[in-house]
């Protein structure tokens, strides 16, 4: 059995920068087990807080959704990496970056996250819009600013294509951005003296009804209050391509310059490249009910990665991220883990200025407050991974407009 001490420390990798490999990292200092070294490998100098992408999408500071990992693990003994994993084999306890590091390992946890996906829809990603990364949500407020200001010259016609919004999916990420994207557009087309009746905002949903993995009367509410604010929902039409035009449902064409896609995601690809994983139909690790990877006890998967009940949330990636460090310690004392135990965490959906629903199993509540509370849950986020001060500036300069051209070039060059 080898022995670990100061010079030879056990080595715990954390593959990922978003919620779950965040959250591992800093519960794992917190447990203080000795004669270990953290390291967290990530593409990105920086963490995504992706709740809040929409809100950056239309006029937002990048200060909330770009937030440096050197700030988050500042004067702590976690090594962060920038570098982009492209494989691995488990036998050998080892992934490859792409900068051609190879990094080893005692223990292993796998939080690399969910990606776009788009079912093999001709055109879908050449001519889409998504909402994953500061990067894409700053080329989608930039292209809605180009829009207006080229359009003077523009017949009728072209003007009802050219200020037409489809959001394509009826999930969360969908219902919100349509919420805002309206009222921002509007504020557009006030700004370069266009109608603003000429604004207009569709969702499409596949489905027989919007936040299908919610309840029925979350998905009541919703359609009520997008239907207040003058957005159309299209449902149970699949979407089977896109050109530069629109995008085509069945049966019919929708004519838009902007379609922006929220209808899928799935598990990093990198996963198919690293041997020793088994993977569900949704690309995600098959894992036993400590969150081992299936046959090794050393290789742990979490988040969006893991094939769980709940997985694809951000809840449930900050959850994960609290277990994890427990079962990695447990097992450093030669004990057994305590079993995870999905838990359904409470949800708000904020939609349009100012209103919100909150939802929790079977209890459903909106209005006015439920928006706010998802306020002070991203504050209660911050605070969870910034020292105070931090936290409380990111949250309150998360709100404010940012319309500048420098400040948007600025945050993108800082977040690639």
């Amino acid at each position: 059995m080898e022995t670990y001490s100061a010079e030879n420390p056990r080595r715990i990798l954390i593959l990922g920068g978003g919620f779950g490999g965040i959250n591992t990292a800093l519960n794992l200092l917190k447990l203080r087990i000795p004669h270990t070294k953290i390291t967290l490998v990530s593409d990105s100098h920086h963490f995504n807080y992706t709740p809040a992408l929409y809100k950056l999408a239309t006029g937002a500071s990048p200060i909330e959704t770009c937030i440096p990992l050197g700030e988050i693990f500042d004067h702590t003994k976690v090594e962060v990496i920038v570098d982009t994993i492209v494989e691995g084999n488990l036998a050998e306890k080892f992934v490859l970056g792409a900068s051609g590091s190879r990094y080893r390992y005692d223990f292993l946890v796998l939080a690399l996250g969910a990606e776009t996906t788009y079912y093999g829809i001709p055109g879908i990603a050449e001519n889409s819009f998504s909402l994953k990364t500061v990067e894409t949500a700053l080329a989608l407020k930039r292209h809605m600013h180009s829009l207006f200001a080229g359009s003077k010259n523009l017949t009728k016609g072209e003007q009802m294509s050219q200020f037409h919004f489809v959001i394509v999916g009826g999930g969360p990420a969908g219902v919100e951005l349509a919420s805002v994207i309206r009222h921002y557009a509007r504020g557009l087309a006030e700004y370069h003296n266009i109608p603003v009746h000429l604004v207009t905002v569709t969702i499409l949903q596949a489905g027989p009804r919007l936040l299908p993995t919610l309840t029925e009367e979350v998905s009541r509410r919703a359609t009520k209050k997008l239907d207040e604010l003058g957005i159309n929902i299209i449902l149970n039409r699949p979407v089977t391509s896109e050109d530069t035009g629109g995008v085509y449902l069945k049966d019919i064409r929708f004519n838009a310059k902007t379609i922006v896609w929220t209808a899928g995601v799935r598990a990093s690809h990198i996963y198919q490249k690293i041997s020793g994983l088994t993977l569900d139909k949704g690309g995600r690790i098959l894992v036993n009910e400590f969150m081992q990877v299936q046959g090794i006890d050393t290789v742990f998967a979490i988040g969006d990665s893991a094939s769980t009940p709940y997985a694809g949330t951000a809840q449930t990636a900050n959850y994960d991220g609290s277990y994890i460090p427990k079962a990695i310690q447990a097992l450093i004392l030669n004990k057994k883990p305590a079993a995870y135990a999905p838990k359904v965490n409470p949800y708000v959906i904020p939609l349009g200025n100012n209103w919100g629903i909150f939802t929790y199993k079977n209890i459903v509540f909106s209005g006015r407050i439920f928006y706010w509370l998802r306020e002070l849950i991203d504050l209660k986020f911050f605070l969870s991974i910034l020292p105070l001060a931090k936290a409380v500036d990111v949250w309150r300069e998360g709100g404010s407009i940012s319309e500048s051209c420098p400040t948007c070039e600025k945050a993108q060059e800082e977040c690639r």
